[in-house]
């Protein structure tokens, strides 16, 4: 039986749920005799804590493995006694480009913490990177072997219930954005879509606006090592989320906000009983085509068509015009010129749906993946 360590750069949210809480639970699951697994993200990597990792386990993944500078350098340490006195295997899971990028709102904190050069130093220590797309792999390839690294992508099991084709109910066609504040920059070539559409098209669309809850968000201060001195509660005309709701209610007629739910209490999939058609929009650079076809994944299983930015990862997964629609630039003219094409014919909808639906629960079910991921951990 092989023993798995998991280290989770969180425990909560999406990114845990994805690459962590679901596809080692499924590795349990479906095979009970041959994987024994532990998720714990409190080390702080001490002397007795490299004899434990190095004796009680014989695979230690981790995910990002980005740390504060006081931790950072006891992990790396960590990794080299391990290897070196209990040949336990390291392997690095990544699921998100390292360098941010100027148009990235958090680039500041990513810069601060010097993740690309962090990056690179993992790099030089793992055995092993697994990662989301084939695309993100071969950006990899330029700093480590190609033979060592392997994708695992995103997917959603088969029997996870929060995700369904339930809708409820509206006489309105509903388009729906999920994404956050690091979207920034991307959700504005949306905001000024109703200047391209007529009062009799908006009337037949409901905008509706997923996210959090702007009232709690908090203002921290934090030492060289990235240690939090100081809270308190942000001003919410200075939030993200709060000017940006103010610009979508001023501009579309029928607006809908919905505030999201934990994922990893099976509630968060519930958003998409309220959305048609998700709206992808992702500004073409490096930090976004590393990421995975996510969304489409979470569309698909929900029978929720997409429109999307005409860009990697998406471009890679989906068919324009058969399983979803491309806009042809990042324009909110070109949006709404693709929003009025459904317009004119609201079962090709349905039909987008279908078909995405089709090819996720073929390609993108957990049970697939995790027979890969099997076969990976049994052979290392």
């Amino acid at each position: 039986m092989k023993r798995i360590l998991y280290i989770p750069s969180t425990m909560n949210g999406g990114v845990y749920y994805y690459r962590v809480y679901t596809p080692m639970k499924s590795l349990v699951e479906m095979y009970p005799n041959e994987f024994d697994i532990t998720i714990n993200n409190t080390y702080k990597f001490t002397d007795q804590e490299k004899d434990e990792i190095g004796k009680n386990f014989d695979i230690v993944i981790v995910h990002q493995a980005l740390y504060n500078p006081e931790i950072q350098d006891a992990f790396w340490n960590t990794i080299i006694y391990c290897k070196k006195t209990s040949g336990t295997r390291f392997v690095l899971d990544i699921d998100d480009y390292w360098d941010y990028g100027k148009t990235h709102p958090y680039n500041n904190v990513c810069q601060f913490f010097a993740y690309p050069l962090k990056m690179m130093m993992n790099f030089k220590l793992f055995d092993y990177v697994t990662t989301t797309t084939e695309y993100f792999k071969s950006v990899i390839s330029e700093y480590f072997p190609e033979e060592r690294i392997v994708v695992f992508e995103n997917a959603i099991s088969l029997e996870d219930t929060q995700f369904n084709k339930e809708k409820n109910k509206s006489d309105k066609l509903r388009f729906g954005i999920t994404g956050g504040s690091s979207h920034t920059e991307d959700i504005k070539q949306l905001l000024e879509i109703p200047k391209y559409l007529t009062d009799k098209q908006l009337n037949q669309i409901e905008l509706v606006f997923c996210g959090y809850n702007a009232e709690d968000a908090e203002v921290c201060e934090i030492d060289d090592n990235g240690n939090i001195t100081k809270k308190e509660k942000m001003d919410i005309k200075n939030n993200w989320w709060y000017t940006t709701e103010n610009q979508f209610k001023s501009s579309f007629k029928n607006y809908k906000r919905i505030e999201t739910r934990s994922i990893d209490n099976k509630e968060y999939g519930s958003i998409y009983r309220n959305i048609d058609i998700l709206m992808v929009p992702l500004l073409n650079n490096k930090f976004n085509r590393c990421k995975s076809e996510l969304k489409f994944i979470e569309a698909g299983f929900t029978n929720t068509a997409v429109i999307s930015s005409n860009v990697i990862p998406y471009n890679n997964f989906g068919e324009n015009e058969y399983d979803c629609l491309f806009v042809k630039e990042n324009t909110p003219e070109s949006w709404a010129k693709t929003i009025k094409k459904i317009l004119r014919d609201k079962d090709y909808v349905k039909i987008m749906a279908e078909r995405l639906n089709s090819k996720v629960t073929e390609t993108r079910n957990l049970e697939d993946i995790t027979n890969k991921r099997a076969e990976f951990f049994k052979n290392i």
